[in-house]
């Protein structure tokens, strides 16, 4: 294999004109790695960068008819970021239009180095990585993107792309995926090239990495008998009565009391839940059978001699289930889906496997019904392939996961609920009780490594109160519990895997260059816990457009801003693009009625930190954090039943 590195528009313009996915601190610095693992490797790299010349005004049309002056040669816009700056002995290609190949001169290059492989980092996926992909394609190279080196202003035109490269041979690897490959030596990174399915996917736990699992993985052909027997299934399940659907259900929900420690000996060990909440997700799950039960109404179609309308399930239910909750939210999503009469395929996140097997074993245990839930273990591509085969998706996962189940989805009319997580916030003012109000927001930050979608992950303080919340902040973290999750007082356990706590330590070190405030109140951890565990860290960052604001970091991380009024106080809790969850602590009611009717988020909360949520009431995110109808309560109704009008003759 002889591969090249190509570096595709990553300049200050594009970088800088914001919008991008994910954020651009975050590309530049995979980017970066990528860049020096390959010089220390020897894989030759070359910088193609959109020029504009003034003079010759040579820009693109639709450039010219926008007014846009981007990339004007010999400017700072035009440059790249220092961290990404070519070498002396570094190929720089100057393009105008969207392929790096519009010019001829990388086929030159690229003939002169004898490439057969290029691996494609920039922007936009669905812009010039794309244009240049296909060209590449169509000249007989291999093509890898590295998709977290590679961003987008048009994140559901990405997904497009993505899906579309797929489909012609163009794979899809991180970063680390590829650094490592190249580090290991050409036969390695020859594995790069293989888009199939190994037949089983693995994981590790995240106390101890020696500690391994290997499951099999569903395949097309899997997943097309699933889908088979779900809709076999689907035309006898929602003629059973809805009372007996109940019962059923029911005795799932007591399987799962009656083997409470199994499932949580297996949270513990597959995903690192601390215990104490391990039991709480368990009770959870069983409370969410119960309270989907209570919505069920027996009657509520209605059917009149001459018009009426009814409620139909949907039929075959695509489930893509999360790591962090993967019991609670997937029987949260699996028992009113049921009860409403459709069919379920369960896809769990790769560290939630286990326990899914597990689960689906106890509900046929209780019911007697094994294909009404079927579990297909896979990664990535099996839940692209189930949910192109489902007649709806409910999903909760990254922002990435909904952009590719929502570009999926729309191009076959079929319906998808997404909760995407949060970016919460906390506004604090200075009439409430600073102590009690740094405990819940700590508790709400950092408990189970800050893996919740309803974490707390930002405070945003009344400037007058700033410096003494601070310190109470800094107090209340010191006072919870790190250490093993199989321990009952713990609170802190690892993150789930040694990458998710290097990723989101890279944000808080980018956060520390960007010269922002960075405080580990327990200090820093000595390593003996192992790789994947990370200090609760709380960042102080005024700069609302900073990447530690921004970005869900899914981790111990705490960001603090200050806010010199009740307007900027509603600005910055609302300047994100996500809205899952927000609250504010003051004993003010004119402001809390301001907060409730200002805030933009799906979940608000007075007095008490974002995290958690009640199982009986709408569980749903505005913004960038949903797509569709919340989950939960009457909610369930609404998306997993669709409405039929009829007319009697």
């Amino acid at each position: 294999m002889k591969p090249v590195l190509l570096l595709v528009d990553l300049q200050n313009d594009f970088l800088r004109a914001g919008d991008l996915e994910p954020h651009p601190a975050s590309i530049a610095a995979a980017a970066a790695d990528l860049l020096n693992t390959c010089r220390t490797g020897a894989v030759p790299v070359v910088h193609v960068w959109s020029t504009v010349n003034k003079s010759a005004d040579n820009r693109m049309p639709h450039r010219k008819k926008n007014g846009d002056w981007m990339c004007l040669e010999g400017s700072a816009g035009h440059a790249c970021p220092d961290v990404l700056r070519p070498h002396k002995k570094e190929t720089i290609i100057h393009k105008i239009f969207f392929s790096a190949f519009s010019t001829g001169q990388l086929d030159s290059v690229l003939h002169e180095l004898n490439a057969d492989t290029l691996i494609i980092a920039g922007v936009h996926l669905h812009a010039c990585v794309r244009a240049t992909a296909l060209d590449a394609y169509a000249k007989g190279y291999s093509v890898v993107v590295a998709e977290d080196s590679t961003a987008s202003n048009d994140p559901v035109h990405a997904a497009i792309s993505k899906r579309y490269l797929q489909e012609r041979s163009v794979i899809f690897r991180s970063s680390d995926e590829i650094s490592a490959a190249i580090a290991a030596g050409a036969a390695k990174l020859g594995e790069l090239l293989v888009d199939t399915e190994l037949g089983v996917v693995t994981h590790s736990s995240p106390q101890n990495c020696q500690r391994r699992w290997r499951l099999a993985a569903g395949q097309k052909s899997d997943i097309a008998a699933a889908v088979a027997v779900a809709r076999e299934t689907f035309e006898f399940w929602w003629r059973v009565g809805v009372d007996e659907r109940l019962r059923l259900l029911q005795a799932f929900g007591r399987q799962l009391q009656q083997h409470e420690s199994v499932l949580v000996d297996l949270l513990v060990e597959d995903i690192g839940k601390p215990v104490r909440y391990a039991y709480d997700e368990v009770a959870r799950a069983i409370a969410l059978i119960g309270a989907a039960a209570k919505q069920i109404e027996p009657k509520q179609d209605r059917i009149l001699k001459k018009t009426g309308y009814r409620r139909e399930p949907l039929g075959v239910i695509g489930l893509i289930g999360p790591f962090n909750n993967p019991l609670a939210i997937p029987v949260g999503k699996i028992v009113p889906a049921l009860l409403y009469g459709n069919a379920v395929i369960w896809k769990p996140a790769v560290p939630g496997s286990r326990i899914a097997k597990k689960t689906a074993e106890l509900f046929a245990i209780a019911t007697g019904q094994p294909k009404v839930l079927q579990v297909l273990c896979g990664s990535d591509q099996t839940a692209r392939q189930l949910m192109a085969a489902s007649d709806a998706v409910t999903i909760s996962g990254s922002l990435k996961a909904g952009r590719a189940a929502q570009e999926i989805c729309a191009a076959r009319h079929i319906p998808l609920q997404a909760e995407l997580g949060g970016n919460n916030a906390s506004i604090v003012w200075g009439d409430v009780e600073l102590t009690a109000a740094a405990a819940s927001i700590t508790e709400g930050a950092f408990a189970f490594a800050g893996q919740r979608c309803t974490a707390n992950r930002r405070a945003i303080v009344d400037s007058s109160i700033y410096d003494v919340f601070l310190d109470q902040l800094v107090m209340a973290s010191r006072r919870l519990i790190l250490g093993d999750p199989a321990d009952e007082k713990t609170q802190i356990g690892p993150l789930i895997s040694s990458a998710s706590r290097n990723r989101v330590k890279a944000v808080i070190d980018r956060a520390r260059a960007a010269a922002f405030r960075v405080i580990t109140p327990s200090g820093k951890l000595d390593g003996a816990w192992g790789d994947a565990w990370l200090e609760p860290t709380i960042v102080c960052c005024d700069d609302p457009s900073a990447e530690i604001v921004q970005e869900e970091t899914f981790g111990p991380v705490l960001v603090v801003q200050q806010a010199g009024d009740w307007d900027q106080a509603i600005s910055l809790c609302n300047g994100v693009k996500q809205g899952l969850a927000a609250a504010v602590f003051t004993i003010s009611p004119k402001q809390i009625e301001d907060f409730l009717r200002r805030a933009r988020a799906g979940i608000l909360k007075i007095n008490s930190s974002t995290a958690n949520a009640a199982v009986d009431l709408p569980f749903g995110g505005w913004k960038a954090s949903g797509i569709g109808p919340a989950e939960h309560g009457p909610a369930n109704r609404e998306f997993f039943t669709r409405m039929q009008s009829v007319y009697l003759a």
